[in-house]
C-alpha cells in the first residue's frame, strides 16, 4: 500500500486552514450568548449580582460535572483573555473625561481599585487552582480504574 493512501496517512491530515478562526468564532458567539443569557436571567431574578457572575458559576458548574469539556470553549476563551486590553480602552477614555474627580478622590479610588482588583486576581486564582485540583482528582481516578481494569483477571 502506498504511504499515501494508507489510513494513518490519512488521519494525520492537517485541518482545512479556516477550522480554527471558525472555531474560535463559533466559541466566543457561544460566550456571548451565555453571557446574554444569564444577564437577563439575573435581571429577571432580580439577583444582587450581575449575570456574568451567574453564568460563570454554571460554567464552572457544567466544567466540573463533565456536562462540558474544556475544549467546547477553549479558543474562544483564548482569544476573549488574549485581546482582554481591547474591552478596558472605554475605562481609559472615561479617566480623561473625569480628571477633576481623579484630582480629588484619586488615592481613595486607587486603594478601591487595587482592592478590587486584588479580590478579583485572588479569586480568580483560587477558583482556577480549585478546578485544576479537581481534574488532577478526575485524571488521577480515571488512570486507576484504567489500570485496575488491565491488571484485573
Amino acid at each position: 500500500m502506498h504511504a499515501s493512501c494508507s489510513p494513518h496517512a490519512l488521519s494525520l491530515a492537517a485541518p482545512p486552514a479556516w477550522r480554527r478562526p471558525a472555531q474560535t468564532l463559533w466559541q466566543v458567539g457561544l460566550l456571548i450568548a451565555a453571557w446574554w443569557a444569564f444577564d437577563h436571567v439575573a435581571a429577571a431574578l432580580h439577583l444582587p449580582f450581575s449575570g456574568g457572575v451567574v453564568g460563570l458559576f454554571v460554567l464552572l458548574l457544567l466544567l466540573a460535572t463533565g456536562w462540558l469539556k474544556p475544549a467546547a470553549i477553549e479558543l474562544g476563551a483564548n482569544w476573549l483573555l488574549a485581546n482582554m486590553l481591547l474591552f478596558f480602552i472605554p475605562l481609559v477614555v472615561s479617566v480623561v473625561q473625569f480628571t477633576e474627580l481623579i484630582k480629588a478622590k484619586g488615592l481613595i479610588l486607587l486603594l478601591d481599585i487595587g482592592l478590587g482588583f486584588s479580590c478579583v486576581m485572588l479569586a480568580t486564582a483560587f477558583t482556577v487552582e480549585w478546578v485544576c485540583r479537581i481534574e488532577r482528582r478526575r485524571r488521577l481516578k480515571k488512570l486507576l480504574r484504567q489500570r485496575a481494569a488491565r491488571t484485573a483477571p
